[in-house]
């Protein structure tokens, strides 16, 4: 009977041991495994010694944008594209510093894609031959493109003049002093000022212009260029727009010298 009993016991034991030691096998291989990495980021981020916070591709290839696209379609084919390659990715994969939202995709005229960027499209420069290399910036009115800008450069027929990275025009008022606006009430309805936030951030070969912010009267905040306030008009309604100047001549296009 104690032998049967003994028997009986160690075949228990012997059946736990076992089980434990799959138990903690299971375990361990479980806690081992490596997470999935997620998908590489087509639309990243890179900072550059230079320019600071620059967009690339997945490859680390600078993009940029277009002055003459100011209103939101390509002005660069044929030729230009040769130089310029368009940009596009059909499955966007994100870095996690952008907002998705500020991207998107409009037709081209020959049916191809292309991304965009706060309305802005998407390009590569062939002379950047390897990655990390930032070649074309001011470049046939070609600039890299940075996420935090606020404002950019347009290049329509009236030449070139400066726009929020929305795409509407900015003026400067000839009955302001230097950081003083004289443009109130009833003209600042029709001409709003214009705040870049956080602030003003634009192409590095933006030459002889410089910006600051002024304290209004009231309180608020505005954007200066070379001490200058400031403004949109409130019938430029379609990005590119300038119809201020026929408007009102005191109102001018800020022209950068380039």
């Amino acid at each position: 009977m104690n032998t049967l009993l003994n028997h009986s016991f160690k075949s228990i034991a012997f059946t736990a041991v076992v089980g434990l030691t799959i138990l903690q096998g299971c375990q361990s291989s479980s806690s081992d495994s490596p997470t999935p990495a997620g998908p590489t980021a087509n639309i990243a981020v890179r900072q550059d010694a230079k320019f600071g916070q620059v967009l690339t591709d997945g490859s680390g290839n600078t993009l940029y944008l277009f002055a003459k696209d100011v209103e939101g379609k390509s002005a660069c084919s044929g030729g230009c594209t040769d130089v310029w390659p368009v940009f596009y990715e059909k499955n966007r994969v994100f870095d996690s510093s952008l907002d998705s939202t500020q991207f998107g995709v409009i037709t081209r005229a020959d049916g191809s894609k292309q991304n965009t960027f706060k309305g802005w499209p998407l390009y590569r420069f062939a002379q950047d031959t390897k990655a990390g290399e930032v070649n074309g910036e001011g470049k046939n009115s070609f600039y890299v493109a940075k996420p935090d800008y606020t404002v950019m450069v347009a290049d329509k027929g009236a030449g070139k003049y400066l726009v929020s990275i929305g795409g509407r025009t900015l003026y400067t008022f000839t009955g302001d002093t230097d950081d003083i606006s004289n443009c109130k009430d009833g003209c600042l309805t029709v001409w709003p000022q214009f705040l870049a936030q956080p602030s003003a951030i634009a192409p590095s070969t933006l030459n002889g212009v410089f910006f600051g912010s002024i304290s209004r009267a009231d309180g608020t905040k505005q954007t200066t260029a070379n001490k200058k306030p400031l403004y949109y008009f409130q019938n430029d309604v379609v990005r590119g727009d300038v119809k201020g100047t026929a408007a009102n001549p005191k109102f001018v296009l800020v022209a950068p010298a380039q």
